[in-house]
């Protein structure tokens, strides 16, 4: 199972909210949906809010057992 729990940790460590997001790197709000429900997305939008944040990938997604 896909968990965005590490990006609202790291976002919440720097003060920042998933719009701040979503506006830096011009996302549709479809795109940060996908995060507030645990919802696939792609790994090159994974790679982008990585390099926006400048964090290691395990600090915005997991993936644990169901």
């Amino acid at each position: 199972m896909i968990s965005y729990e590490p990006l609202f940790q790291t976002l919440e460590e720097k003060g920042m909210k998933l719009f701040d997001v979503e506006k830096g790197l011009n996302f549709s709000p479809t795109i940060t949906a996908k995060f507030r429900k645990n919802e696939y997305t792609s790994l090159r939008t994974l790679e982008q809010i990585c390099l926006f944040l400048d964090v290691p990938i395990e600090k915005v997604v997991k993936i644990t057992k169901e």
